[in-house]
Protein backbone atom coordinates (compact mmCIF):
# COMPACT_ATOMS: atom_id res chain seq x y z
CA UNK A 1 0.00 0.00 0.00
CA UNK A 2 2.75 2.20 1.15
CA UNK A 3 4.84 2.09 -2.32
CA UNK A 4 1.70 2.81 -4.09
CA UNK A 5 0.26 5.73 -2.35
CA UNK A 6 4.03 6.97 -2.33
CA UNK A 7 4.48 6.27 -5.78
CA UNK A 8 8.08 4.47 -4.66
CA UNK A 9 9.37 2.71 -8.05
CA UNK A 10 12.80 3.25 -8.01
CA UNK A 11 15.62 3.51 -10.56
CA UNK A 12 18.01 0.85 -10.02
CA UNK A 13 19.62 1.46 -13.90
CA UNK A 14 21.62 3.92 -15.07
CA UNK A 15 20.54 2.99 -18.34
CA UNK A 16 18.54 6.29 -18.52
CA UNK A 17 22.24 8.66 -18.56
CA UNK A 18 22.98 9.16 -22.31
CA UNK A 19 25.32 11.11 -23.09
CA UNK A 20 23.46 14.13 -24.42
CA UNK A 21 21.65 13.83 -21.16
CA UNK A 22 25.09 13.98 -19.57
CA UNK A 23 25.80 16.76 -21.51
CA UNK A 24 22.54 18.73 -20.69
CA UNK A 25 24.12 18.23 -16.99
CA UNK A 26 26.57 19.82 -17.85
CA UNK A 27 26.34 22.55 -19.53
CA UNK A 28 23.66 23.78 -16.70
CA UNK A 29 26.84 24.71 -14.65
CA UNK A 30 25.01 23.16 -11.56
CA UNK A 31 27.18 22.17 -8.95
CA UNK A 32 24.66 20.21 -6.69
CA UNK A 33 22.51 17.19 -7.92
CA UNK A 34 19.10 17.86 -5.96
CA UNK A 35 16.63 15.14 -6.21
CA UNK A 36 13.03 16.10 -3.92
CA UNK A 37 11.95 13.02 -4.31
CA UNK A 38 15.37 10.95 -3.41
CA UNK A 39 13.83 7.56 -2.66
CA UNK A 40 16.46 5.29 -2.28
CA UNK A 41 19.25 7.89 -3.86
CA UNK A 42 19.51 6.06 -7.03
CA UNK A 43 19.46 9.13 -9.07
CA UNK A 44 21.91 11.02 -6.94
CA UNK A 45 24.40 7.98 -6.37
CA UNK A 46 25.60 7.52 -9.84
CA UNK A 47 26.50 11.58 -9.97
CA UNK A 48 29.94 11.46 -10.35
CA UNK A 49 29.10 9.78 -13.56
CA UNK A 50 27.33 13.24 -14.44
CA UNK A 51 30.14 15.15 -12.79
CA UNK A 52 28.53 16.56 -9.81
CA UNK A 53 29.78 15.23 -6.26
CA UNK A 54 27.67 17.49 -4.18
CA UNK A 55 23.92 15.76 -3.33
CA UNK A 56 20.72 17.05 -1.62
CA UNK A 57 18.00 14.45 -1.46
CA UNK A 58 14.39 14.87 -0.05
CA UNK A 59 11.76 12.68 0.50
CA UNK A 60 7.98 12.40 2.22
CA UNK A 61 8.77 8.92 3.96
CA UNK A 62 10.66 9.87 6.85
CA UNK A 63 11.57 6.02 6.92
CA UNK A 64 14.52 7.11 4.41
CA UNK A 65 18.03 9.11 5.07
CA UNK A 66 16.85 12.16 3.60
CA UNK A 67 16.01 15.48 5.15
CA UNK A 68 11.42 14.63 5.46
CA UNK A 69 9.87 17.04 2.90
CA UNK A 70 6.38 16.80 0.55
CA UNK A 71 7.62 18.16 -2.68
CA UNK A 72 4.06 17.91 -4.30
CA UNK A 73 3.31 20.56 -1.87
CA UNK A 74 6.54 22.46 -1.82
CA UNK A 75 10.51 22.45 -2.70
CA UNK A 76 12.98 24.63 -1.37
CA UNK A 77 14.92 26.60 -4.37
CA UNK A 78 18.89 25.45 -3.52
CA UNK A 79 21.27 27.59 -5.51
CA UNK A 80 23.53 26.20 -8.28
CA UNK A 81 21.39 22.91 -7.89
CA UNK A 82 19.96 21.19 -10.75
CA UNK A 83 17.06 18.74 -9.71
CA UNK A 84 17.63 15.02 -11.70
CA UNK A 85 14.97 12.66 -10.40
CA UNK A 86 12.09 10.35 -10.39
CA UNK A 87 8.85 11.57 -9.14
CA UNK A 88 6.04 9.24 -8.17
CA UNK A 89 3.12 8.69 -10.78
CA UNK A 90 0.09 7.88 -10.12
CA UNK A 91 -3.49 9.11 -11.78
CA UNK A 92 -6.72 9.81 -9.98
CA UNK A 93 -8.03 7.10 -11.87
CA UNK A 94 -5.46 4.22 -10.65
CA UNK A 95 -5.76 6.03 -7.34
CA UNK A 96 -9.42 6.25 -6.87
CA UNK A 97 -9.30 2.26 -8.74
CA UNK A 98 -6.81 0.99 -6.09
CA UNK A 99 -8.68 2.39 -2.99
CA UNK A 100 -6.03 4.98 -1.93
CA UNK A 101 -7.03 8.35 -2.67
CA UNK A 102 -8.72 9.15 0.71
CA UNK A 103 -6.13 11.78 1.95
CA UNK A 104 -4.60 12.04 -1.07
CA UNK A 105 -7.59 14.52 -3.30
CA UNK A 106 -5.55 17.68 -2.87
CA UNK A 107 -2.52 16.48 -5.21
CA UNK A 108 -5.02 15.97 -7.96
CA UNK A 109 -7.08 19.30 -7.44
CA UNK A 110 -5.37 20.89 -11.18
CA UNK A 111 -3.68 17.72 -12.50
CA UNK A 112 -4.88 13.90 -13.46
CA UNK A 113 -1.34 12.36 -12.30
CA UNK A 114 1.27 13.29 -9.33
CA UNK A 115 4.41 13.33 -11.86
CA UNK A 116 2.58 16.53 -13.47
CA UNK A 117 1.82 18.30 -9.98
CA UNK A 118 5.59 17.52 -9.31
CA UNK A 119 6.67 18.93 -13.03
CA UNK A 120 4.98 22.12 -11.99
CA UNK A 121 6.86 22.31 -8.34
CA UNK A 122 10.10 21.50 -9.57
CA UNK A 123 9.97 24.32 -12.40
CA UNK A 124 9.17 26.90 -9.71
CA UNK A 125 11.89 25.61 -7.57
CA UNK A 126 14.89 25.37 -10.20
CA UNK A 127 16.24 26.48 -13.59
CA UNK A 128 17.72 22.97 -14.79
CA UNK A 129 15.52 19.76 -14.05
CA UNK A 130 16.05 16.68 -15.56
CA UNK A 131 13.03 14.36 -14.70
CA UNK A 132 12.24 10.38 -15.42
CA UNK A 133 8.52 10.84 -16.43
CA UNK A 134 5.75 8.44 -18.13
CA UNK A 135 6.22 8.01 -21.82
CA UNK A 136 2.61 9.84 -22.27
CA UNK A 137 3.80 13.26 -21.43
CA UNK A 138 5.00 13.27 -24.93
CA UNK A 139 0.88 13.35 -26.57
CA UNK A 140 -0.71 14.36 -23.25
CA UNK A 141 -2.10 18.10 -23.57
CA UNK A 142 -0.21 18.77 -19.86
CA UNK A 143 3.00 19.28 -22.14
CA UNK A 144 1.51 22.36 -23.81
CA UNK A 145 1.76 23.98 -20.05
CA UNK A 146 5.09 23.33 -20.03
CA UNK A 147 6.88 23.15 -23.15
CA UNK A 148 8.56 26.54 -23.50
CA UNK A 149 10.93 25.34 -20.81
CA UNK A 150 11.65 21.56 -22.23
CA UNK A 151 14.97 21.00 -24.19
CA UNK A 152 14.76 17.27 -25.13
CA UNK A 153 12.92 14.33 -24.30
CA UNK A 154 14.31 10.88 -24.89
CA UNK A 155 12.23 7.54 -24.94
CA UNK A 156 13.85 4.94 -22.74
CA UNK A 157 13.57 1.37 -24.90
CA UNK A 158 15.71 0.13 -21.75
CA UNK A 159 13.27 -0.12 -18.63
CA UNK A 160 15.24 1.50 -16.19
CA UNK A 161 12.80 0.06 -13.41
CA UNK A 162 13.04 -3.19 -11.42
CA UNK A 163 9.08 -3.34 -10.43
CA UNK A 164 7.76 -2.05 -12.97
CA UNK A 165 7.28 -1.83 -17.00
CA UNK A 166 5.53 1.71 -17.13
CA UNK A 167 7.04 2.95 -20.49
CA UNK A 168 9.33 6.27 -19.69
CA UNK A 169 10.94 8.81 -21.19
CA UNK A 170 13.67 11.25 -19.60
CA UNK A 171 12.62 15.19 -19.81
CA UNK A 172 15.18 17.83 -19.72
CA UNK A 173 13.84 21.06 -18.59
CA UNK A 174 16.31 24.42 -18.51
CA UNK A 175 15.08 28.43 -17.36
CA UNK A 176 14.58 29.55 -21.18
CA UNK A 177 11.11 30.64 -21.41
CA UNK A 178 10.37 30.64 -24.08
CA UNK A 179 9.28 28.43 -27.54
CA UNK A 180 11.85 25.99 -29.20
CA UNK A 181 12.19 23.24 -31.22
CA UNK A 182 11.99 20.62 -28.82
CA UNK A 183 14.51 17.65 -29.72
CA UNK A 184 13.11 13.79 -29.56
CA UNK A 185 15.72 11.02 -28.91
CA UNK A 186 14.99 7.50 -29.30
CA UNK A 187 17.90 6.15 -26.43
CA UNK A 188 20.94 7.60 -27.52
CA UNK A 189 19.87 8.39 -31.14
CA UNK A 190 18.68 11.82 -32.23
CA UNK A 191 15.34 11.41 -34.06
CA UNK A 192 13.32 14.54 -34.95
CA UNK A 193 12.00 17.60 -33.49
CA UNK A 194 8.28 17.02 -31.72
CA UNK A 195 7.37 19.51 -33.61
CA UNK A 196 8.15 17.54 -37.29
CA UNK A 197 6.69 14.58 -35.68
CA UNK A 198 3.23 16.30 -34.78
CA UNK A 199 2.91 17.89 -38.09
CA UNK A 200 2.97 13.88 -39.57
CA UNK A 201 0.16 13.37 -37.55
CA UNK A 202 -2.91 11.29 -39.32
CA UNK A 203 -6.22 12.90 -39.17
CA UNK A 204 -9.32 11.34 -40.80
CA UNK A 205 -12.20 13.30 -43.62
CA UNK A 206 -14.62 11.30 -42.42
CA UNK A 207 -15.32 10.91 -45.89
CA UNK A 208 -16.40 7.25 -45.48
CA UNK A 209 -18.13 5.23 -43.09
CA UNK A 210 -16.09 3.13 -41.04
CA UNK A 211 -18.17 1.83 -37.38
CA UNK A 212 -15.40 0.02 -35.23
CA UNK A 213 -16.16 -2.64 -32.97
CA UNK A 214 -18.77 -4.55 -35.30
CA UNK A 215 -18.29 -7.82 -35.50
CA UNK A 216 -20.43 -8.40 -38.85
CA UNK A 217 -17.65 -6.31 -40.90
CA UNK A 218 -14.77 -7.50 -43.21
CA UNK A 219 -11.62 -6.11 -41.64
CA UNK A 220 -10.35 -6.20 -38.81
CA UNK A 221 -7.56 -4.60 -36.95
CA UNK A 222 -4.78 -5.83 -34.10
CA UNK A 223 -4.81 -2.59 -32.47
CA UNK A 224 -1.91 -3.25 -29.86
CA UNK A 225 1.94 -4.84 -30.54
CA UNK A 226 1.69 -8.02 -28.83
CA UNK A 227 4.96 -9.95 -26.71
CA UNK A 228 5.89 -11.76 -29.35
CA UNK A 229 8.01 -9.80 -32.44
CA UNK A 230 5.48 -11.61 -35.20
CA UNK A 231 2.19 -10.01 -34.21
CA UNK A 232 2.57 -6.34 -34.33
CA UNK A 233 -0.48 -3.49 -34.98
CA UNK A 234 -1.82 -5.07 -38.11
CA UNK A 235 -5.29 -4.77 -40.63
CA UNK A 236 -6.23 -8.03 -42.13
CA UNK A 237 -9.55 -9.77 -43.26
CA UNK A 238 -12.16 -10.53 -40.46
CA UNK A 239 -11.04 -14.42 -41.53
CA UNK A 240 -7.20 -14.13 -40.45
CA UNK A 241 -8.21 -12.52 -37.01
CA UNK A 242 -7.74 -15.66 -34.26
CA UNK A 243 -10.01 -14.18 -31.76
CA UNK A 244 -13.00 -14.61 -30.24
CA UNK A 245 -15.44 -11.88 -31.75
CA UNK A 246 -17.83 -12.67 -28.40
CA UNK A 247 -15.08 -10.73 -26.76
CA UNK A 248 -15.53 -7.95 -28.54
CA UNK A 249 -17.38 -5.15 -26.87
CA UNK A 250 -18.19 -1.69 -27.93
CA UNK A 251 -15.83 -0.43 -25.67
CA UNK A 252 -13.12 -2.46 -27.32
CA UNK A 253 -9.56 -1.18 -27.86
CA UNK A 254 -7.07 -3.37 -28.86
CA UNK A 255 -8.76 -6.16 -30.86
CA UNK A 256 -11.86 -4.38 -33.22
CA UNK A 257 -13.65 -5.35 -36.32
CA UNK A 258 -14.43 -2.76 -38.60
CA UNK A 259 -17.76 -2.12 -41.06
CA UNK A 260 -16.66 -0.72 -44.20
CA UNK A 261 -17.97 -0.26 -47.57
CA UNK A 262 -15.55 -1.68 -49.53
CA UNK A 263 -16.41 -0.53 -53.30
CA UNK A 264 -16.09 -4.18 -54.79
CA UNK A 265 -12.93 -4.31 -53.63
CA UNK A 266 -11.09 -7.48 -52.02
CA UNK A 267 -10.43 -7.34 -48.61
CA UNK A 268 -6.89 -8.77 -48.19
CA UNK A 269 -5.96 -5.94 -50.51
CA UNK A 270 -7.21 -3.07 -48.62
CA UNK A 271 -5.69 -4.33 -45.11
CA UNK A 272 -2.75 -4.78 -47.25
CA UNK A 273 -2.90 -1.20 -48.47
CA UNK A 274 -3.73 -0.09 -44.88
CA UNK A 275 -0.30 -2.18 -43.35
CA UNK A 276 1.37 -0.11 -45.82
CA UNK A 277 0.09 2.85 -44.67
CA UNK A 278 0.88 2.45 -41.34
CA UNK A 279 4.20 0.67 -41.28
CA UNK A 280 5.31 4.15 -43.88
CA UNK A 281 4.19 6.15 -40.57
CA UNK A 282 5.51 4.24 -38.17
CA UNK A 283 8.91 4.35 -39.75
CA UNK A 284 8.58 8.15 -40.49
CA UNK A 285 7.38 9.31 -37.05
CA UNK A 286 9.72 6.91 -35.23
CA UNK A 287 6.49 5.28 -32.91
CA UNK A 288 6.16 8.80 -31.40
CA UNK A 289 2.93 9.60 -31.90
CA UNK A 290 1.41 6.09 -31.35
CA UNK A 291 0.95 5.03 -27.56
CA UNK A 292 2.96 3.51 -25.71
CA UNK A 293 2.08 0.04 -23.94
CA UNK A 294 3.36 -0.98 -20.69
CA UNK A 295 6.18 -3.41 -21.27
CA UNK A 296 8.43 -4.23 -24.41
CA UNK A 297 8.11 -6.82 -27.31
CA UNK A 298 10.21 -9.74 -27.35
CA UNK A 299 12.69 -7.85 -30.35
CA UNK A 300 13.13 -5.38 -27.73
CA UNK A 301 11.03 -2.66 -29.05
CA UNK A 302 8.39 -0.59 -27.56
CA UNK A 303 4.99 -2.11 -27.82
CA UNK A 304 2.49 0.33 -29.05
CA UNK A 305 -1.30 1.02 -29.60
CA UNK A 306 -2.96 2.28 -32.20
CA UNK A 307 -5.70 4.90 -31.49
CA UNK A 308 -8.53 4.32 -33.64
CA UNK A 309 -8.72 7.89 -35.03
CA UNK A 310 -5.45 7.54 -36.53
CA UNK A 311 -6.70 3.73 -37.83
CA UNK A 312 -9.73 5.44 -39.45
CA UNK A 313 -7.32 8.06 -41.17
CA UNK A 314 -5.22 4.98 -42.41
CA UNK A 315 -8.09 2.91 -43.91
CA UNK A 316 -9.26 6.61 -45.69
CA UNK A 317 -6.17 6.62 -47.49
CA UNK A 318 -6.06 3.22 -47.95
CA UNK A 319 -9.22 3.88 -49.26
CA UNK A 320 -8.64 6.49 -51.99
CA UNK A 321 -5.15 5.19 -52.68
CA UNK A 322 -7.00 1.42 -54.24
CA UNK A 323 -10.15 3.91 -55.76
CA UNK A 324 -7.10 5.65 -57.78
CA UNK A 325 -7.73 9.05 -55.83
CA UNK A 326 -4.05 9.71 -55.80
CA UNK A 327 -4.01 10.98 -51.92
CA UNK A 328 -0.42 10.94 -50.44
CA UNK A 329 -0.82 9.23 -46.73
CA UNK A 330 0.40 12.88 -45.43
CA UNK A 331 -2.19 15.41 -47.26
CA UNK A 332 -4.96 14.88 -45.34
CA UNK A 333 -4.28 17.54 -42.07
Amino acid sequence: MKKRKLGQYFTKKNSWLKPHIIEFIEHSHCTIAYDPFAGDGDMLNCSAEYGINKIKGLDIDDCLPWEHNDSLKNIPHIENAIIITNPPYLTNYSAKRKKILEGMEEYFSQYTDLYQLAIIKMLEAQDYVVAIVPETFINSTFLSKVSNRVVSITVLIENPFEDTETPVCVVCFDKIDEYRDIKIYIEDRYFDTLKNIKAKALHPLKKYKITFNKVNGPLAIRAVDMPTDDKKIKFMSVRELSYDLAHIKHSSRLITVVDIETFGLDIEKIACQCNNILNKYRKDTGDINLSPFKGNANDGTRRRRLDYKTARAIIEMALDGLLNRGVDIYDNK
